[in-house]
């Protein structure tokens, strides 16, 4: 009895989570229809023991689990977030294969606002606690998709082991460790077609990793080595609005364009092409201390590069030299108006055409410990911690070719870091009862964000001079969750459980640098919420049929309250004063069991108050982000899926998943006298419709072909929903993408796995632009060899 009041009291310092399912049957039906996946004379096994030993913490929340032999089959992964492509309701913004701003939106979240959304490798955090829109993509590279066991998707936040943060949703991403010597090989190359905005070239790139592991009694430890490199299509399309004003030196060249509300312009170059090189060393060690008890350490460091060096000019003087924009005499960028030949002016001014250097070092380590530790309880525990030590971007003021150019240029240091400790119990025995299941959980979270602008006199040596901006500041969480499940009836369960959020904000500040000193602290605050949920769950035979219900609370970010700087094509203005959103979210599921397979419906109904929204203006290639509470959205609408392996008997799986709903602002009331009144708009970059597809077929043991499909409906990508113009940098455009893949095992050796595979990626070449373009048709070979 001492021993389970100790458990409890420990359980106690934190609080809560799910349970384990009602009956065996149920507890992952996907799991079930995954283990009869055909794969000829060769038997897969999918999951590892470790993966079995803590209790499903997140039941009544709707969840697709996608396995590492779905993804070798299906998909031409090059990075880890391709493994959930086609996933139902998620949407990521990879606009380049090596995109460091792959952000990521789930269900009735946008991909900007990334705040709603966790990703977590082995119970690592990946996501961004400090950033949200365009620089809050979760830090994807610091896993291979080659090490990928399994990806599971959870739609919002419907279990209280997550906080508000899971508004949209959660994806978890399992890795593998080896159960004996194994030793891996993989080599990709990737060819893209690029013509667009005057460019006519092939885009080349290339994926190598190398791994090797072993197990040696309760030891075991594995390594890797990953490196990516590639060549991504211009990231923007330089474009400017026309007019019929006065004055403006006469220039040729540029092609006809439109801005995104449809109003006449001339796209007159692009940023250059997008080039990235990432270096991944990682190393994953565990030690069990039981047959049901497992510790790890993970390790990994990344060295990321990227440049962008060959901007494109397509206009013309009178004496056919490249046109640069505008500049000053000191060798700063300045907007210049020209003339086209048909009489129309428009403005460039020079700092579009500037060149860069990024280079970012991180290093991520984590400790946990997953499995029984006694007969009845189950503990999961991880602490990590994410260090971004070094994160420069150097950017020139002007292109190298211009005739004013002095060198000079602009030098942007972010330091984020970020530290997490989440502590789980759980037991399907709760005071002895067969009948209740219950979970207890702690977490605590800390979060920092400092952002420095400088001056350079010289960009090209890395020289850092005067410091014009310096802005951030840290948050802090302090959570306790507990969830009870019980087992009332045959077929029957309830869940309920609460979330209790204690939340900081310290050491605000914003500073600017200049002619005057604007220097800003702002007082630490803090705020706590507790958070309901609960769910019903009927599951006869082959149906399950659950409600679920949650009260969820999101406090805001550093970026959203403390980021405020300016840099040669981009603002940012701060919103210290925003207050945490407040979202209530229901569900209802359906789900009948089939042969090796399922059909699902899940119907949604989201309503969040203060909802913080960020809003992007790009205005000839100057971006201005700020950030405001919109007071109510209302989100409605289904995803249906249906998945099946061995259809009729026949080796082929199919795969299909649509994703229906509206979002819009029911509620606005606007502030100050230039704002505007968004009630009854539709809420940004969120596509009405999503279908997801696929068809594999296993033609032999070895050899098998997949076909998949991607579509998304249009969306604005502003709130005023004026943005109607299609295929024009700015806007979202609807899109359908079709992918081939086939990969064939070679039969060289019985210890050795040898495959090679040969894929396209928008096979119709596809022209569609979410706010930046998307590749065009691109091609990928591989090669793997495993012992």
């Amino acid at each position: 009895m001492k021993k389970y009041l100790l458990l409890l009291g420990i359980t106690y310092l934190g609080c809560g989570v799910a349970a384990e399912p009602a009956k065996a049957k149920k507890t992952d039906k996907q799991a079930q229809t995954k283990s009869d996946k055909y794969q000829g004379e060769e038997m897969v096994t999918y999951g590892t023991a470790t993966d079995r030993k803590f209790p499903d913490t997140a039941k009544a929340t709707p969840t697709y689990t996608i396995d590492a032999a779905d993804v070798k089959t299906k998909v031409n992964a090059t990075t880890v977030e391709d493994t959930v492509r086609y996933a139902p309701g998620v949407l990521i913004r990879k606009r380049f294969m090596g995109d460091p701003n792959g952000t990521l939106g789930i269900r009735t979240s946008n991909s900007f606002q990334t705040a709603h959304s966790m990703v977590y490798a082995d119970g690592m955090p990946l996501h961004n606690p400090l950033r949200t829109s365009f620089s809050g993509a979760p830090r994807w590279s610091m896993v291979s998709p080659s090490e990928i066991d399994s990806a599971e998707v959870l739609y919002g936040p419907f279990s209280s082991q997550y906080s508000g943060n899971s508004m949209g949703g959660v994806i978890n991403l399992n890795t593998k460790m080896p159960e004996k010597f194994e030793a891996q090989m993989d080599a990709t190359g990737m060819f893209q077609n690029m013509h667009r905005s005057g460019r006519n070239e092939t885009l080349m790139g290339y994926k190598t990793f190398i791994s090797a592991g072993d197990r040696i009694d309760k030891f075991s430890v594995w390594a890797s080595y990953n490196r990516f490199e590639n060549e991504g299509q211009p990231q923007t399309i330089n474009a400017a609005a026309l007019t019929t004003a006065a004055g403006g030196t006469a220039v040729t060249g540029g092609e006809g364009y439109q801005t995104t509300t449809e109003a006449p312009a001339i796209a007159y170059g692009d940023i250059g092409v997008a080039q990235q090189t990432t270096d991944l060393f990682k190393a994953k060690f565990a030690y069990d201390f039981t047959e049901e008890l497992q510790g790890r350490f993970t390790i990994a460091y990344e060295d990321r590069v990227g440049k962008v060096d060959d901007p494109n000019s397509l206009l013309r003087d009178a004496a056919g030299n490249k046109v640069w924009g505008g500049a000053t005499a000191a060798g700063l960028s300045a907007s210049q108006n020209y003339r086209t030949a048909g009489g129309k002016r428009f403005a460039v001014p020079g700092s579009v055409f500037s060149v860069s250097d990024s280079e970012r070092q991180a290093l991520n380590y984590g400790l946990g410990l997953k499995g029984k530790i006694s007969d009845n309880w189950s503990i999961d525990t991880t602490a990590s911690y994410y260090d971004a030590f070094k994160d420069r971007t150097i950017s020139s003021n002007l292109n190298p070719n211009h005739p004013l150019n002095q060198n000079k240029g602009q030098v942007s240091d972010e330091k984020p870091w970020w530290a997490t400790y989440d502590l789980k119990l759980a037991t399907d025995k709760f005071m002895g009862r067969d009948d209740l299941s219950f979970m207890g959980g702690y977490q605590f979270n800390h979060a920092s964000l400092n952002l420095d602008v400088y001056d350079s006199n010289n960009y090209k040596t890395g020289a850092v001079g005067a410091k014009t901006n310096d802005s951030g500041g840290a948050t802090q969480t302090n959570s306790a969750f507990s969830q009870l499940e019980w087992r009332f009836l045959p077929d029957w369960s309830v869940m309920a459980g609460g979330r209790f959020d204690y939340w900081q904000a310290i050491d605000g500040h914003v500073r600017t640098f200049g002619a005057t000193n604007n220097i800003q602290n702002y007082a630490d605050r803090d705020a706590s919420r507790i958070s309901p949920k609960a769910s019903l769950e009927y599951s006869p035979d082959n149906w399950t049929f659950r409600y679920s219900f949650s009260k969820a609370y999101r406090f805001p970010i550093a970026e959203e309250m403390f980021a405020s700087l300016s840099r040669l094509n981009s603002a940012t203005f701060s919103a210290p004063g925003l207050g945490p959103e407040a979202g209530y979210f229901h569900n209802f599921m359906t789900q009948y069991d089939i042969p090796r397979g399922y059909l699902r419906a899940n119907f949604f109904f989201d309503q969040i108050n203060n909802e913080i929204n960020s809003t992007q203006v790009t205005i000839n290639g100057q971006t201005t982000t700020t950030f405001q509470p919109i007071d109510q959205t209302e989100a409605i609408g289904v995803d249906l899926t249906y998945q099946q392996n061995e259809v009729f008997n026949l080796p082929i799986d199919l795969m299909a998943n649509t994703t229906i709903m509206n979002k819009q602002i029911t509620k606005h009331n606007p502030i100050g006298t230039n704002s505007v009144n968004y009630t009854g708009k539709e809420w940004d970059r969120l596509p009405q419709l999503q279908i997801n597809g696929s068809a594999t077929y296993h033609i032999t043991q070895p050899w098998a072909a997949s076909v998949g499909v991607r579509y998304r409906s249009d969306s604005f990508q502003t709130l005023t929903n004026t943005d109607t113009a299609a295929n024009v940098m700015g806007g979202t455009d609807e899109s359908t993408f079709v992918d081939l893949k086939t990969s064939y095992q070679l039969p060289i050796n019985p210890k050795l796995k040898s495959t090679l595979s040969a894929g396209i990626d928008n096979v119709f070449d596809a022209n569609a632009f979410e706010n930046h373009p998307y590749p065009q048709r691109t091609y990928f070979v591989s090669a793997s060899l495993k012992y």
